[in-house]
């Protein structure tokens, strides 16, 4: 059966590469008799996929000494609770989405701070710099990237001695100011990999803040020094993530993902903004929009139900809004082709010409 274009905001489609070589060496890696997740992570097999797995990430970010790559699980809720426990209670939050709105929450109360909101208008942007009442005396500063739910995103992330990252659903979507960031995570199941693994990238110098509470199973530096095995990891996941590392070099890297991407978007957002008044973007700030997920909504209910089940029909399955917030959102990854974003602009012009 052939692969459909699949715009679901993850678990998420994965480049078709990524798949065959992870397959292949599901069942024999390497020639070795055996698959890459049937071997010991304490072997040479697993700990050569590791150190290449952490050199071509650094390669791709152009990250230093000055950081360290980790793998850790939980998902990207995990982090929410361990950042101020590890990092200091009283960070500084940007909430602008479903996601940082959720880290906000788990942040200690009474300690922990919403330097600036934009829940009063549904979060349909992300707050005005000029807005943000950052404290000069906060442990950090955590802001969530890219909002999948809202589809809005940072253009630029802010510069912050401690700036804090939940990058998960535009991680290595393109290049990213490592060297200016204290710490950036996000689960693998949108841009990376499969779900259960959690990449995070901990700048050294935070380590003498983690208390010695906090278990060795979630220490960030007694993880890096174990090289993310403290105990057994998601072997196989973070195979695959190696691999996609490797299809991400070959596509020219980040940079080259960037422009890519921004075609990708551009044809939806063309569609959107072509249709007369059809199709409404939920993002009240054009410059914000998501190059990632692209929301936007038909002039009824009924009509939005009708879009994803004609896509469906056609090959583009997973376009039915987030729960919440209902409408259609697009999440158009890395893995996406451009052929994808084709293919629903077009589907976008003819149900409109058809509904309109």
């Amino acid at each position: 059966m052939p692969r459909v274009f699949n715009f679901s905001a993850g678990p998420a489609m994965l480049p078709t590469e990524v798949l065959e070589a992870s397959a292949k060496a599901l069942l024999d890696y390497n020639g070795k008799g055996f698959g890459i997740a049937e071997c010991s992570h304490r072997g040479k097999e697993f700990d050569g996929v590791a150190d290449e797995a952490i050199a071509r990430c650094k390669s791709l970010l152009g990250i230093g000494d000055s950081h360290d790559v980790l793998f850790l699980q939980g998902g990207a809720t995990a982090l929410f609770t361990l950042i101020p426990q590890s990092l200091g209670a009283n960070g500084d939050y940007l909430v602008s989405g479903e996601w940082s709105q959720k880290a906000f929450k788990a942040a200690p109360k009474g300690t922990a701070k919403a330097v600036a909101s934009s829940e009063a208008t549904n979060f349909d942007h992300c707050p005005d710099e000029a807005t943000w009442q950052l404290r000069p005396d906060a442990s950090y500063f955590h802001v969530c990237s890219n909002e999948t739910v809202h589809g809005h995103r940072l253009p630029v992330w802010p510069k912050h001695p401690n700036l804090v990252v939940d990058a998960s659903s535009e991680f290595l979507s393109r290049p990213h100011p490592v060297a200016d960031t204290a710490l950036i995570y996000g689960g693998a199941q949108k841009n990376l990999g499969p779900a259960g693994l959690v990449l995070a990238i901990v700048r050294k110098d935070l380590y003498p803040r983690i208390p010695a509470s906090i278990p060795g199973i979630w220490n960030f530096q007694k993880l890096a020094e174990a090289k993310s095995m403290v105990n057994t990891p998601p072997t196989f996941s973070i195979y695959i993530l190696l691999e996609t590392f490797r299809w991400l070099e070959r596509q020219g890297g980040l940079a080259a993902m960037e422009k890519l991407n921004a075609e990708k978007a551009g044809l939806i957002y063309g569609a959107v903004d072509g249709s007369g008044g059809f199709y409404k973007g939920t993002v009240a700030v054009p410059a914000q929009r998501s190059h990632m997920n692209v929301t936007f909504r038909l002039p009824t209910a009924e009509l939005d139900d009708a879009f994803v089940k004609q896509a469906e029909k056609l090959g583009m399955v997973a376009l039915k809004g987030y729960r919440t917030v209902g409408g259609i959102r697009a999440s158009i990854y890395n893995a996406m082709p451009l052929a994808g974003c084709q293919a629903l602009a077009q589907f976008m012009k003819d149900f409109a010409a058809k509904n309109g």
